[in-house]
């Protein structure tokens, strides 16, 4: 399969219901926010309706099928308003931390020992926050995230551009492996091999001898960093005509996603389907 980036067409029922019906093991690997939510000025207020843990709840306790919320939120954000989804998986922190289905214990992923550089760039946020009004910086664990959502969009927008362009020299000189990301309003700071691909990979290489490979895959994301996830299933043995990647709310942005939606309200439509859709039996000869 082609990882060339391109328009993906539009998404309906229709061409996720046959495969979907006829599948035996379903993996959905899902991002959070602006995918399962909208994202709103406020990141403490992107939380989930009643409605959303209705659908997600339905969806997980089907025993074909996988779920996985994939985000780049900390541990702590994901366990509280999604900690009650036993039957789904939880990935923090872009796959640096993992709470498994029917486990209650988050899991280190990689243990990321030198955090030293945190200190250099935080410096350099602060200074870029103190220069742009209505902007914030987001410390995880393991990376450190720059948001100018609610700036001035011209102001937010230069000062992007020249603070990504500082940390891109600062760390050249640096011997930690590291990269800066341009998210939707934000810019995070992370090390390279943390990202959303590397833990899609670990889930397609659990199911390994021990079950059956997916037989469908429904992959959404809305972000930059959710093209690690559709790279990661394009490279791997699932066959692609039961791979659905999704980009949301694309717009203009060139994507390796095969399909796109408008937005999380019609991700939460179709995941609504999907749950109450009958599964064909299959009979036997």
């Amino acid at each position: 399969m082609s990882l060339a980036m391109g328009k993906p067409s539009m998404l309906g029922f229709s061409q996720l219901a046959d495969s979907y019906q006829n599948s035996d093991a379903r993996l959905f690997l899902l991002d959070w926010d602006g995918t399962l939510t909208a994202i709103v000025g406020d990141p403490e207020a992107a939380v989930p309706t009643p409605a959303d843990i209705k659908v997600l709840e339905r969806l997980s306790s089907n025993p074909k099928n996988d779920l996985w919320i994939i985000s780049g939120r900390n541990s702590a954000f994901l366990q509280k308003h999604l900690g009650s989804l036993g039957s789904v998986g939880l990935s923090a922190e872009h796959g640096a931390f993992v709470r498994l289905a029917h486990h209650t214990d988050w899991e280190t992923m990689s243990p990321w020992a030198d955090i030293t550089w945190q200190e250099t760039i935080m410096a350099i946020f602060e200074d870029y926050t103190a220069q742009t009004q209505g902007s914030w910086i987001e410390r995880k664990s393991i990376a450190i995230t720059w948001h100018y959502r609610n700036a001035l969009p011209d102001i937010g927008l230069r000062n992007s551009k020249e603070c990504k362009d500082l940390i891109e020299q600062c760390i050249l000189q640096m011997p930690s492996n590291l990269e800066v990301i341009n998210g939707k309003m934000c810019l995070e700071v992370r090390p390279k091999d943390l990202n959303k691909g590397v833990i899609v990979r670990s889930i397609i290489m659990s199911y390994g001898g021990r079950v059956a490979p997916p037989d469908f895959v429904l992959c959404m994301g809305d972000d930059v960093t959710d093209e690690d996830m559709f790279k990661a299933i394009w490279s791997s043995s699932l066959s692609p005509e039961r791979c659905f990647t999704v980009s949301v709310g694309q717009g203009s942005r060139p994507t390796t996603a095969s399909w796109s939606l408008p937005e999380p309200a019609d991700v939460m439509d179709l995941l609504g389907k999907l749950a109450a859709a009958p599964t064909k039996v299959h009979s036997e000869l």
